[in-house]
């Protein structure tokens, strides 16, 4: 997405919010910070401790929290959560990239579906058997495989490629040079060499699933790789075969998935995650950044280090450790009076 030159009055836009409007209206042509917010944005002030800096600021409106006491000298929103309220707010001043459509300089095969009103751009290949759904926009140099099937509203940015049979949903958005179904890591060693299994299932993905860009997610052996609707998934994050990913799990960059790994709803792998094959980690578990998942984790749990470990045992030994110098100082001098 980018910004878009975009006037609003102040009370339609609170109007579309379903929030109220407290104070003058006023015209607001995009958001912003609030130290960088003009007269004509509109900021946020997310709770008391950025009481003084709103009071101080420059912008033409904010939203603040429905219980906040304080005064301001511009029109005021009041929300739950003014952080989200904002975030609705921005979208109304942000655009997709466009896609500048141009059929004639890319393969399109006869025998497709797509949606009068989805939008290809240039250099994309559509391969027999494909279907993609209204409102879909295929950025310049991507390649959909035989029999792919992108889901109404989905975005896919430049030179990604979906490999036979994959299943995208709707609303997704798929960053650039991103491989969805490529070839599992599959071998078996018989006879002193390593021999290739053939990896002949899919990628399914469901609805409302963002992924970054330079992601790798391997089809299935014989099943599915699939990811459940409103996952998010940073850069640079490889998904192995069979694996398996539930509803609104967050997934950052740099992570690591190893194959037929299972991965419960609205769980967080933060940074460098990196999970051995086989293991389940349960509903709303937290594994903290550059943790080496080696077992299963029940529900719930915060898992942090290597091999990862329940996150209070961890800082115990964390404290453990720090300790070591000076316990060793006091074990050397104990030797050298018993040597005496």
């Amino acid at each position: 997405m980018h910004r878009i030159e975009v006037s609003l009055r102040l009370s339609k836009l609170v109007n579309e919010l379903g929030l109220a409007l407290d104070g003058p209206d006023c015209t607001i042509s995009g958001v912003a910070s609030l130290e960088d917010a003009t007269p004509e944005k509109l900021s946020y002030v997310k709770n008391s401790t950025f009481l003084e800096n709103a009071q101080h600021s420059k912008a033409g409106a904010l939203i603040i929290p429905k219980d906040m006491k304080a005064n301001f000298s511009c029109p005021i929103i009041r929300a739950d959560d003014p952080y989200f309220a904002f975030i609705r707010a921005s979208m109304y001043f942000v655009s997709h990239y466009s896609v500048y459509p141009q059929e004639k300089l890319s393969f399109i095969h006869p025998d497709t579906e797509i949606h009068p009103e989805a939008e290809l751009g240039a250099f994309v290949t559509v391969s027999p058997g494909c279907k993609i759904g209204a409102g879909a926009r295929i950025h310049p140099g991507v390649k959909l495989m035989n029999n792919v099937s992108i889901g109404e509203g989905t975005i896919i940015y430049g030179n990604t490629v979906i490999f036979p049979g994959c299943i995208i949903g709707k609303d997704c958005m798929i960053g650039a040079n991103t491989v969805i179904g490529g070839e599992g890591f599959g071998f078996h060693f018989a006879g002193g060499q390593h021999r290739k299994v053939p990896q002949t299932g899919i990628v399914r993905i469901g609805n409302n699933v963002e992924i970054g860009s330079c992601v790798s997610i391997d089809r299935g052996t014989f099943g599915e790789t699939f990811i459940d609707n409103g996952t998010k998934i940073d850069n640079q994050v490889q998904i192995a075969h069979n694996v398996t990913i539930g509803k609104h799990v967050i997934i950052v960059a740099q992570s690591g998935i190893s194959g037929s790994t299972s991965i419960d709803d609205y769980a967080v792998l933060a940074g460098k995650s990196g999970l051995v094959g086989h293991i389940h980690i349960g509903k709303g578990v937290t594994v903290g950044g550059g943790s080496v998942v080696t077992k299963s984790v029940p529900d719930g749990r915060f898992v942090i280090g290597y091999p990862a470990t329940e996150h209070r045992a961890w800082k115990k030994q964390i404290a453990a450790l720090s300790k070591l110098p000076e316990l060793s100082k006091k074990l050397r001098r104990l030797l050298k009076r018993e040597n005496r």
